[in-house]
């Protein structure tokens, strides 16, 4: 097993900066763009997107968990830690994800498909921006956990 831990440390740190780096996407790019947007406008594109993003975003999560889960049994004591702490804090996103952000994914995504409109837009994209600055550190703890682990391995 010792020889597949550096493949699967690099497929954990790659999913998870797939998952990071959409989520910092939208806080630097997108979020400041939405202002900009009307709301029907903003809901509708936002609907589109987490119609895709909902679809195929969970394969990157997955296989994020399971390399941290499976390096977390497997790898050697002195880095099963930081394998646990990554696992801990994507588990907690994933919990603060479906709780958060996946309601308003869903009735943006509703919104969108159907041609309707939101009364609160605004009020949801902004609690749906607050749930991705909770979200995001949590990505960036997995990374650095999972970063020292394998550069530690490998020293």
């Amino acid at each position: 097993m010792n020889h597949l831990i550096g493949p699967l440390s690099l497929v954990g740190i790659l999913s998870t900066a797939v998952v990071y780096g959409t989520d910092m996407f939208f806080l630097m790019v997108g979020r400041p763009a939405l202002r900009w947007a009307s709301s029907s406008a903003g809901t509708e594109v936002m609907g589109f997107i987490h119609s895709f993003g909902d679809a195929r975003m969970p394969i990157w999560g997955v296989v994020s968990i399971l390399s941290n889960f499976l390096l977390a049994l497997f790898s050697g004591s002195g880095h099963r830690g930081f394998y646990f702490a990554s696992l801990a804090m994507l588990i907690l996103f994933v919990v603060i994800y479906n709780r958060l952000s996946k309601p308003i994914n869903r009735l943006q995504t509703e919104a969108a498909k159907s041609g309707g409109r939101l009364d609160n837009a605004r009020k949801l994209q902004a609690s749906w921006d607050r749930s991705v600055m909770i979200r995001t550190p949590l990505l960036v703890a997995s990374l650095l956990a999972q970063c020292v682990a394998l550069l530690t391995t490998s020293a």
